[in-house]
């Protein structure tokens, strides 16, 4: 058997590498998109995890807010009170100015009571 030499047709050669080159971009592509693929799940994950820390805070906030707020309802309750004592007429003087003592106390706590709800809610906007 004779073997016949064939001149190597330049544009095959040519086709051939563009084939390879394309063959390698779609590699280097499927392992890019992979690697997309595993980000964008542990991204999913830590959303879900930061969604899930958020409602565990919005809770915590709405509990606070209401514990802050039958602060001041209760406080306001004892001054009101107070007051009406100090109307009646059944305390003594001393007992009237040990009245207004603790109502100022009480006005200053709810007071502060009063900024600390605001900061929190200021701070979860």
């Amino acid at each position: 058997m004779e073997y016949k030499i064939v001149p190597v047709n330049n544009t095959l050669v040519e086709n051939d590498n563009k084939l390879l080159q394309i063959e390698e971009l779609i590699e280097a592509k499927r392992v890019m998109l992979l690697e997309k693929q595993k980000k964008l799940k542990n991204i999913s994950k830590q959303n879900q995890f930061l969604e899930a820390v958020k409602n565990d805070y919005t809770k915590y906030y709405d509990y606070i807010a209401q514990q802050k707020q039958a602060q001041i309802k209760a406080l306001g309750l004892l001054n009101g009170y107070i007051q009406d004592l100090s109307i009646s007429g059944q305390l003594s003087k001393h007992n009237i100015d040990d009245a207004k003592f603790e109502q100022e106390k009480i006005l200053k706590e709810i007071d502060e009571i009063k900024k600390g709800l605001e900061s929190i809610i200021n701070n979860a906007l």
